[in-house]
């Protein structure tokens, strides 16, 4: 009698553990819809990664050394019911239980993304930011095989036992609050800038110089805003003014100074400026430069990135002031010659000439997102209050995703995309989910030199706007609207893995084409599709709704 009770008390309290377990498992994960992020085991801080970083279906994962690998990122899919999919970056292809199987032991794949329940997770919060991975279809947890440590061991599905092999952190993915916590998607995805270096805050014009110079990994915090102008004193030059300049708003008008041959022909007069806006702060390699809350920034002078410069953040700042009104009178943000840099939430406006400008140099894996382009100002180039010089890529070989910003009050070059008469190829810019107000002539305007994705971007009715140049249909450019939408996503489905999004276009210009080679070169080169398939655009509906400029709550 007592064995019995003693059976049925050790059954009660098993089961008592059991659901214990089980509580905790189904917990609602505080994950990101969409964020792309490392999936690192508490076990021994190995990272969920393809085996032999492949591209194929049916290709098993493993626990591998964390190296920042495309093949060990993971964008994370929502679904209404809080189950989510998990798409590898690398390989375009998704987390799932191999041959539909219920058995413990089974060793995890990638295979091709469908709705599927062998493709759907309840990724649980276990609490101090650590996740069981749960199956839907299996009800089993993801397991490293045997609780091993080493590099290379296969990924199994187990009864879930809240061992620490079963356990995972999403490192870029918790919704802390932080704004892009997901980290920049694209071809800057894997940017870090000062990840890991000394954190310092800056208040001062001089702070700011000493803190981004070097190569040493450094996060820069901007407290308030740092002033540049009248800090260096006035010059004076001979320029110009263009015939369609011949306006003025309280007295203003756009000017240019005599650089090359801009003023040939014209009539030359003296134009003052201000030096500082003219000699940019030059940023070394690995450097976040953040601002604090969203009224921090630099007046005055800009940012530039060159000579080889690499990893470099640039978030949450306000650039403005830099000799609004005079062309050739300062850039806000320039990259020649640099490669990884992320330029996220920040608010640029009041701009001599360009807000953000590449060349002549390359500009390769740099993504520009949520930022707030302002073109509003006194010395409209059409006389129409609209900034002219937006952003201007003229890089060689670039590789450059543009997600998420407003373009507002432009007049043109939102973006140019292009090169220099001596380079080989512009590159390939992917423009996804951008919003477009108030603006005035052109929007894009590119040529045959590079090759140009556009999903999911929309165009609000502007004054004799036209969202793409009559002059770009020629490019390799892909920009299919509503009404080509159903066509295009035959050859999306084939090149990414995926549909793409339409774009939505209330100015009625008709110069959305289709062209084919566009998807052909990205299909023909892997960095272009690896980069191109880690982004999952949103719905043209969702645009106007997204978070452009600085916030309060983005942090390093």
């Amino acid at each position: 009698m007592k064995k019995c009770i003693s059976g049925m008390l050790q059954q009660v309290i098993g089961l008592s553990v059991l659901n214990m377990a089980l509580v905790s498992v189904v917990q609602a994960a505080d994950l990101d819809d969409g964020v792309i992020s490392p999936i690192v085991g508490v076990n021994a801080g190995l990272c969920l990664g393809v085996k032999d970083s492949s591209n194929s279906a049916g290709a098993t994962l493993q626990s591998q050394t964390c190296n920042g690998s495309n093949y060990q990122k993971w964008q994370m899919s929502k679904d209404a019911a809080r189950y989510f999919t998990i798409k590898n970056v690398g390989s375009g292809l998704c987390l799932d239980v191999t041959g539909w199987s219920s058995s413990e032991g089974t060793v995890l794949q990638q295979w091709t993304c469908s709705s599927a329940d062998v493709q759907k997770w309840n990724v649980s919060d276990q609490g101090g930011d650590q996740y069981a991975v749960i199956s839907k279809y299996s009800n089993l947890a993801m397991d490293v095989y045997g609780a091993r440590k080493t590099n290379g061991v296969d990924i199994i599905q187990w009864s879930w036992n809240g061992a620490a092999n079963q356990k995972w952190t999403f490192p870029n993915a918790t919704s802390g609050g932080s704004g892009s916590s997901d980290g920049p998607i694209g071809f800057g995805s894997g940017v870090t800038g000062g990840a890991g270096g000394e954190v310092v805050t800056v208040s001062t014009p001089d702070q700011l110089k000493s803190a981004l110079s070097g190569n040493t990994p450094r996060i820069i915090r901007v407290s308030g805003s740092i002033d540049f102008r009248n800090t260096e004193g006035n010059a004076t030059e001979l320029g110009c003014t263009y015939s369609e300049n011949s306006c003025s708003y309280n007295g203003k008008q756009e000017k240019i100074l005599n650089v090359g041959s801009y003023c040939s022909g014209r009539s030359l007069y003296n134009i003052t400026y201000d030096k500082a806006g003219k000699s940019p702060l030059t940023v070394g390699s690995n450097k976040t430069i953040i601002g604090v809350g969203a009224y921090s920034g630099i007046k005055g002078k800009g940012l530039r990135m060159v000579s080889g410069v690499s990893n470099v953040i640039i978030r949450n700042l306000s650039i403005t002031d830099i000799n609004d009104g005079i062309i050739w009178g300062g850039d806000a943000i320039t990259i020649d010659n640099a490669s990884k840099i992320w330029i996220d939430h920040n608010y640029l406006a009041r701009i001599g000439r360009q807000f953000i400008v590449t060349g002549w140099g390359t500009a390769q894996n740099v993504t520009i997102s949520g930022n707030y382009l302002d073109g509003t100002t006194d010395y409209g180039h059409y006389c129409n209050r609209r900034h002219y010089w937006n952003a201007l890529l003229l890089g060689e070989n670039q590789s450059i995703t543009i997600v998420g910003n407003r373009f507002h009050m432009t007049s043109g070059r939102s973006p140019k995309f292009s090169k220099q008469s001596s380079a080989s190829s512009a590159g390939i810019l992917h423009m996804v989910n951008n919003y477009f107000d108030q603006n005035y002539g052109v929007g894009f305007d590119g040529d045959y030199a590079g090759t140009v994705l556009m999903e999911g971007n929309y165009y609000e009715k502007g004054s004799n706007f036209s969202p793409i140049a009559s002059s770009s249909t020629g490019t390799p450019l892909f920009a299919p609207l509503d009404s080509s939408i159903g066509s295009a996503n035959n050859t999306c489905r084939s090149v990414l893995g995926r549909n793409c999004q339409s774009n939505y276009d209330t100015n009625s210009q008709g110069n959305f084409v289709i062209n084919s080679s566009a998807m052909s070169n990205i299909q023909g080169n892997g960095s272009w599709l690896n980069a191109v398939r880690s982004v999952s655009p949103k719905s043209y509906s969702e645009v106007k709704s997204q978070s452009f400029g600085p916030q309060s709550n983005i942090t390093y």
